[in-house]
């Protein structure tokens, strides 16, 4: 089989990100797709991140019911800091036999050269990479081409529907009780809210 892997901090799980994974199983033929919310992003460190049982619930409720998707708390349960290097040498360990398929958007291929191991990261995972963010094609196929000889890594490039939307700006409106309705799905909005997460509240909104 042919397994997505979509990580990240998940910090909320938004409908762009949802978009993406669609976006991502019909156009790089996944069987299925794993979100995979990372425990401590070591990119990210100095910020205040929920609790990883809080973005683990919000990715379980953004996904519902559709059964291509499903949620590893793979990175949460080893906690410290989570190397995407070590998570595909574990995935590669328990499914032998399938492909793995890391999904990454081009401003973070970009950025993977200096990620933990990024050799191991090529040599164990094809990287499925959506334009997007803003950055420019010919950016991107400059970083595809730069992997590509030094790593040989295997890049498939999907085109996706645009949606600037971006989980800072979320949490930014939710701190100033702004509506994220059409941002979140209502599931999502009520856990954080039922939570006290990211010190707003928005629920009227959710209502509406």
């Amino acid at each position: 089989m042919r397994i997505g892997i979509f990580g990240g901090t998940f910090n909320p799980p938004h409908l762009g990100h949802m978009l993406l994974a669609v976006e991502a199983m019909e156009k790089a033929e996944l069987d299925k797709l794993v979100f995979m919310p990372c425990a401590n992003p070591p990119h990210k460190t100095g910020l205040d991140i929920p609790a990883g049982e809080h973005r683990f619930n919000m990715v379980k409720l953004a996904v519902g019911e559709n059964s291509d998707f499903f949620v590893s708390d793979m990175e949460i349960d080893a906690g410290g800091k989570s190397y995407t290097a070590k998570t595909l040498e574990r995935l590669a360990e328990k499914f032998p036999s399938d492909r793995l398929c890391f999904i990454v958007g081009a401003d973070s291929l970009c950025e993977m050269e200096s990620w933990f191991c990024p050799q191991e990261i090529f040599k164990r995972a094809e990287i499925v990479v959506a334009l997007r963010g803003g950055m420019k094609e010919n950016e991107l196929n400059m970083a595809i081409d730069f992997f590509t000889q030094k790593y040989s890594a295997d890049i498939r490039k999907i085109d996706m529907k645009v949606i600037e939307m971006s989980s800072t700006d979320i949490r930014e409106r939710i701190e100033k009780g702004k509506s994220v309705k059409y941002m979140l799905c209502d599931d999502v909005i009520d856990y954080i809210n039922a939570n006290g997460i990211y010190k707003g509240k928005t629920e009227a909104y959710a209502e509406n």
